[in-house]
């Protein structure tokens, strides 16, 4: 159900173009001159880094309700990531200088975005812990856990969580794996359900 605040800002952002793009469309580069505030209407999207070698590192996921990339909009903090489309989309697209107009003029939706940019800050923060202390079966089940506040069913692919969790695929099937045969998950019609999240709390 959506939000009082959400209806608003959905509603403000409504008045401009409305986009569609399909699974895994990268919507911006690090390179990439902006222009455009992105709402997120419909699916879901992911911010991520490439390293030099050319492994990938998803930092955070947009649900919908979500808007971006509000460094750039917000503080003129040039982007350094990609964004992807993880699932289809629907975005609407705005000037940032109408957006930051809404925000100084709607102080209860400008303290909701900063309630939703901590929440993500509090979550990349604990995912970096993982990430830097942990093993890898370790991060796969962090990831697993941070996909499921978004998913009922996770509709991705192996190597599609390897690249989540910063592993190998193989590392990432193995986990899977073994996760399945602790019915921990199960597969369904090739989506991943997590059948026991406390017990893939109990693995961090």
């Amino acid at each position: 159900m959506k939000t009082f605040i959400t209806g608003e800002t959905e509603k403000f952002f409504s008045r401009f173009d409305l986009k569609r793009f399909s699974k895994g469309t990268r919507l911006i580069n690090p390179e990439q001159k902006l222009s455009q505030v992105y709402f997120l209407k419909k699916g879901f999207a992911r911010e991520y880094a490439i390293s030099p070698q050319g492994n990938e590192l998803t930092l955070h996921i947009f649900a919908p309700g979500s808007f971006f990339p509000m460094t750039w909009t917000i503080a003129n903090i040039d982007n350094r990531y990609f964004y992807e489309a993880v699932t289809p989309l629907e975005i609407y697209s705005a000037p940032p200088s109408k957006v930051l107009e809404f925000l100084k003029n709607r102080p209860e939706i400008l303290f909701d975005l900063t309630r939703r940019i901590l929440i993500g800050l509090d979550k990349l923060l604990l995912r970096t812990e993982y990430l830097a202390f942990n093993r890898a079966e370790a991060r796969i089940c962090s990831m697993l856990l941070y996909l499921s506040r978004h998913f009922d069913e996770l509709p991705f692919t192996h190597s599609e969580i390897a690249s989540f969790a910063a592993v190998s695929r193989e590392t990432a099937s193995r986990t899977l794996e073994k996760l399945q045969k602790r019915a921990i998950i199960w597969y369904k019609s090739r989506r991943i359900v997590i059948k026991n999240k406390e017990e893939l709390k109990k693995l961090l």
